[in-house]
Order: structure tokens, then sequence, then C-alpha cells
């Protein structure tokens, strides 16, 4: 039922992230909701999990917009597993490490994007993952904190659920 659970939640990131997210734009900054989802994923459920729900909801994000066919599989399957396995050396139930978590995975899955993608040459990396890459880092490390502050106060006031 929680492996249920965690697809749907991916999967309800998945349509936010391809249809309603265009409304937060922010100077043509997005955050990813699918990334904030496979993070918190990663940290309860650890890197078995996450690498394969990363690569999941990557392959679903790279049929949507085939261009880099495998590439969002890739990065999220790598995110995911690193994400999963530092977990265990970290207090993951405090806020700011988790936002800083969010904000980590965020700027290690947009090199390795950027890094595979054809879109951008090797030479314009630095400037697209500085300014892409850090704005959309920190766009998605600011919701995460609301989302981990709102699910710390779930903890707190429904314990049992």
């Amino acid at each position: 039922m929680s492996v249920a659970r965690d697809i749907l939640l991916l999967l309800l990131a998945f349509a936010l992230q391809t249809t309603w997210i265009d409304f937060l734009e922010v100077s043509s900054l997005k955050p990813d909701l699918i990334l904030l989802v496979l993070t918190f994923i990663a940290l309860r459920k650890g890197p078995l999990v996450a690498t394969c729900m990363g690569f999941g909801i990557g392959f679903m994000q790279d049929i949507y917009l085939p261009v880099d066919l495998g590439l969002n599989a890739l990065a999220k399957s790598l995110v995911g597993f690193a994400v999963g396995y530092g977990r265990t050396r970290i207090v993951a139930d405090n806020i700011q490490v988790q936002v800083a978590l969010i904000f980590g995975a965020t700027l290690c899955h947009d090199l390795v994007y950027y890094l595979g993608t054809s879109a951008i040459g090797l030479i314009d990396l630095p400037y697209f993952w500085l300014r892409y890459g850090l704005g959309r880092a920190v766009y998605t490390a600011l919701v995460g904190s609301f989302v981990s502050a709102g699910l710390s106060l779930k903890r707190q006031f429904f314990p049992s659920a």
C-alpha cells in the first residue's frame, strides 16, 4: 500500500508539473515538483525504492518529451539513489536538512541533465547551470520548505496517521 501511495504521489506531481506549474513560473523558472516528491520518497524509503521510482517517473517524463530519451530517467535515478543512500548519515527529520537536500538534489539533477542534453553545448553548461539550475534549486527548495513544514505539522497533530 505504501508503494502504491508513493507511485500515486509521483503521478500527481507529474500531472501538476506538466499542466498547472506554468502558473508558478517566475522569470522562466519553475519548481520541480517531481524531484521534490522523489526526494521525500528517498528520505523515507531508501535508495532501492527511490532509484526504481526515479527511473519510472523519469522515463514517463522522457516519453512525454522525447528529445533526449532516457536522460530524465538517468538523472532522477541517480538523485534518488544518492539521497536514499545518504539518508542514514543525516538527521532526515530536520526541516533545514530536508531543504538543503532538496536544493542539492535539484542542483545535481540539473547538472546531470545539462551534461547529457543535446540542446546546449558544453561551453554553455556553466551559464545554464548557474542561471537556470541555481534558480530552479532555490525555487524548488523554497516550495520544499513549505511542504516539509506542512508534513511536520501533520506528524505533530496527527501522529498515528
